[in-house]
């Protein structure tokens, strides 16, 4: 497997089954499940959360991470999680972080933090 390749987000669209929520990604030869559990969406942001919403508003970080773990070759049988450990070790120079540190907020104990009416951002 090619190390130079960008994963990119594919059909279908990112969407919640039962607690996790599942999206595509694909380098253009392969395509993956991301399974994002309850637990790491509530970890990305505070308040904790588990929806939709979370997903969608965060679709690229989690695109990321996944991409990370699938150039580490932790992908298995076509999938790829994204837990609540992933998203708190993520390096602080994520897009998730850079958009806080630019808003002037910074993330407590490595979480970021969401506005309380994030309602207009997703």
């Amino acid at each position: 497997m090619s190390h130079d390749f960008e994963i990119q987000l594919c059909e279908p669209a990112p969407f919640l089954y039962f607690e996790n929520g599942q999206m595509a990604v694909t380098d253009g030869a392969s395509v993956w499940l991301v399974i994002v559990t309850c637990e790491a969406m509530k970890a990305t942001a505070r308040p904790p959360e588990m929806s939709l919403r979370r997903l969608v508003r965060f679709v690229e970080y989690y695109r990321d991470l996944a991409a990370a773990a699938i150039r580490r070759g932790e992908d298995v049988d076509g999938k790829v999680w994204v837990t609540e450990a992933t998203v708190l070790s993520s390096p602080p120079s994520s897009e998730v972080h850079k958009e806080l540190i630019s808003s002037g907020r910074r993330p407590p104990s490595g979480i970021p933090q969401e506005p309380a009416d994030a309602s207009h951002g997703a």
